[in-house]
């Protein structure tokens, strides 16, 4: 942690401290979407059983006559896995600038803050990475292209309610929406969905729709909640001029089971944390005298997992 702007001289009378981005931790949501499962080993492996080999929705119970036999099933698993990786960030904090600053802030305690938004924000990249995937989940086009031009047209009510079918005719029933800020903003101003809120909510429909009220036009498909995914990230080169681009992509609007715990619970993904190196996320600190700091380290051992891929269904939005 250093001063970059030589041309300015701190004042000791002014004692704050103003930090850009001072509301990003809150557009996080990718634990909402892969919420965390403690692990006691780096590695492991389980049994998993799937529609087609573990005849999970088989109608195969036989009628027995006297002295007959049953029907019988041998059902067949899968074994799945999951590997953590080990993420962090390092900061150094030079006792010369601690002292310094300590006026403004602690800036230990800054350095730590913003190391572990960086974790963060790299976790939620790798999440929204396994969601807004078709190599995780089904993909089916929209009904209408969700362009500026079709705003008219767009059906997001029937779009969502075909999904939660098709989730419903694999056993499960969804929870939650995962759309971008981008998508969002356009599916609320369209014509067919304020049609749908307002035959839901009445007057109260006369404004633009919150996640909460479009949760609310599904929740008799069982959706309880509608995450919007609203983090940015820098694209740019290190060191060059801060370029913001979405983590969240407009390709796919998600749809699909989110649930925590052990994965027998159900639920699209986990962050997988291993307990035994600290778990989901890991503040540090120690010595450099070489350099005269105390150096800050946020670190997490973790894996975003997809434990079962029939629990989400995709939305190609074609968004333009």
């Amino acid at each position: 942690m250093a001063f970059s702007d030589s041309q300015t001289t701190l004042r000791g009378d002014v004692n704050c401290l103003v930090t850009e981005a001072a509301q990003a931790d809150s557009m996080l949501i990718g634990l909402k979407v892969f919420p965390v499962w403690n692990v006691p080993v780096k590695s492991g492996q389980w049994p998993k059983f799937r529609l087609t080999k573990g005849e999970l929705l088989n109608p195969d119970a036989t009628k027995r006559t006297p002295s007959g036999s049953y029907g019988r099933v041998v059902r067949a698993y899968e074994a799945d896995n999951y590997t953590v990786e080990d993420y962090g960030q390092e900061e150094p904090v030079d006792d010369t600038y601690k002292a310094d600053m300590s006026r403004f802030f602690q800036a230990e305690v800054q350095a730590g803050k913003m190391c572990m938004r960086s974790v963060m924000l790299g976790h939620e990249v790798r999440v929204a990475a396994e969601i807004m995937n078709s190599t995780n989940f089904t993909a089916t086009a929209a009904s209408v292209n969700y362009t500026e031009a079709n705003i008219a047209t767009i059906n997001f009510v029937l779009d969502v309610t075909d999904a939660c079918t098709r989730l419903n005719n694999k056993g499960v029933i969804p929870n939650t929406i995962v759309m971008s800020k981008a998508v969002f903003a356009r599916v609320r101003r369209s014509t067919l969905f304020l049609n749908q809120l307002r035959g839901i909510m009445g007057n109260n429909a006369d404004r633009l729709a919150s996640a909460e009220d479009v949760a609310a036009v599904f929740a008799n498909e069982g959706i309880t909640q509608c995450l919007v995914g609203r983090m940015p990230k820098n694209s740019a080169n290190k060191g060059a001029t801060f370029s913001a681009s979405p983590v969240w992509g407009n390709t796919y609007v998600w749809v699909g089971y989110v649930a925590g715990g052990d994965p027998m619970s159900g639920g699209a993904g986990r962050t997988v944390a291993w307990d035994a190196d600290g778990g989901f996320l890991v503040s540090e600190s120690y010595r450099d005298d070489a350099r005269r700091s105390d150096i800050i380290r946020v670190r997490q051992s973790v894996d975003e997992k997809v434990v079962d891929s029939t629990a989400g269904e995709l939305i190609t939005t074609s968004y333009s």
